[in-house]
């Protein structure tokens, strides 16, 4: 019967919590050891590490027991990949004690002849290694067999598979009684050791000589991804089961005062379209209130090119009456500006100059009380300069809780 390991609080840990290895033991829990191999208590590095803000950093990988992953090669036709994934598990059927249904398959490479790596595992075991990990905010890390932990061995150690002279190379760490093998870059397997013969004998069956090159435990890796992100090729992490990007988890932490952001923005852009579309309209009548003036100024002009520029020509080469006339509505026009400025809240809407005697400027207005209109008289009367240079009347046209229209009728004294 196994010991069961004890738990060292983590403010007794000598280690700081960067250098940790994460990873579920053969009855689910999720176990987590200092480099000293000191198990710490989970929920308590946890808290520690997303108080310290490197959670994701120090915890990229947990590692699984490859006694519950088999890690077998097998050849499988197809050209493209969707139709050799497809029929992976089928090529496999025959050979696995459990229905393909009940079973997670991760094709971890595929040679150029179809020779394919795969892992198998069964989905109640993702399942629940899955949900533990969600529980305890650790979506975005990678499930990989423990095997993997042990160095592969070099390209240049190990010898061609094609030559039956050249011995395979497993590399070795023995570990709390059990011993994890890497025979390649995606094969490995861990045992007992009094379990270790047997699968030497059956390699060796095939004609290959098997070396074991053992290693110590410090030559493992740890749950860190920095510098390992091979290791994120082997992991078993796929289709239903794949890990949270860091992408989508930002996105999922900003998701709403992002889109409340682009509801301001949109908002803020919708009430800029009408403001300008709003000033557009009052250009627009402000051009057309405009030539209609400077038409009844000017009759005899057939086509308006620049009003400004027309007007002063006109006024410059009119003589006598004209003259008189056309300088009466320039100045009845300077003298009134002020008011108007003073008092914002009356809109104009059009004027009209009408020509006979001294002459008389006509301007339709509106406002939201009477007093602000009366006000434009009240000024006019109240400067000496304006009260002698001019008359201002006003006429009101109709009047409304809301709005209160009328006309003024302007003339020099």
């Amino acid at each position: 019967m196994r010991n069961k390991q004890t738990t060292v609080p983590v403010e007794v840990t000598t280690l700081a919590l960067h250098n940790l290895t994460a990873y579920f033991n053969l009855a689910g829990e999720l176990m987590i050891k200092d480099a000293n191999g000191q198990v710490l208590e989970t929920e308590e590095s946890l808290k520690q590490l997303n108080k310290q803000g490197n959670l994701k950093t120090v915890l990229g990988i947990v590692w699984v027991p490859s006694q519950l992953v088999v890690l077998t090669e097998v050849f499988t036709p197809g050209k493209r990949q969707s139709d050799w994934m497809a029929a992976l598990p089928y090529t496999l059927e025959e050979s696995l004690s459990e229905p393909v249904e009940n079973l997670h398959f991760v094709p971890l490479q595929r040679s150029k002849e179809g020779m394919v790596s795969v892992a198998i595992v069964a989905h109640q075991w993702m399942e629940r290694w899955v949900a533990t990990l969600q529980s305890l905010g650790l979506n975005h890390v990678q499930l990989v067999p423990n095997c993997f932990r042990v160095p592969a061995v070099e390209t240049s150690e190990q010898g061609d598979e094609s030559d039956e002279a050249s011995p395979l190379v497993w590399n070795v760490v023995a570990e709390n009684g059990e011993l994890h093998i890497r025979s390649g870059l995606y094969s490995g397997f861990s045992v007992r050791e009094p379990c270790l013969e047997p699968f030497i004998h059956a390699t060796e069956q095939t004609g290959k000589k098997v070396t074991l090159n053992h290693l110590s435990a410090n030559n493992q890796l740890n749950s860190q991804l920095d510098d390992n992100k091979s290791i994120s090729q082997l992991t078993l992490r796929t289709d239903a089961y794949q890990a949270q990007s860091k992408n989508l988890k930002y996105w999922q932490d900003w998701r709403w005062p992002a889109l409340l952001v682009g509801v301001l923005i949109i908002t803020a852009l919708i009430s800029t379209w009408q403001k300008t579309q709003t000033l557009a309209k009052q250009t627009q009548q402000y051009q057309a209130q405009t030539e209609h003036l400077f038409k009844e100024m000017f009759p005899d002009v057939k086509r308006i090119v620049n009003i400004k520029m027309q007007t002063q020509s006109r006024l410059n080469n009119q003589q006598g009456g004209g003259q008189k006339n056309s300088a009466s509505l320039v100045t009845l026009l300077q003298r009134v500006e002020p008011l108007f400025k003073a008092e914002p809240n009356v809109k104009i809407h059009r004027l009209q100059w009408k020509k006979g005697g001294q002459g008389q400027l006509q301007i339709d207005v509106s406002a939201q009380q009477t007093q602000q209109l009366q006000r434009i008289v009240s000024m006019s009367q109240q400067q000496k300069r304006t009260a002698s240079l001019m008359n201002v009347e006003l006429e009101l046209k109709n009047v409304t809780p809301n709005v209160v229209e009328g006309v003024f009728h302007v003339t020099e004294k």
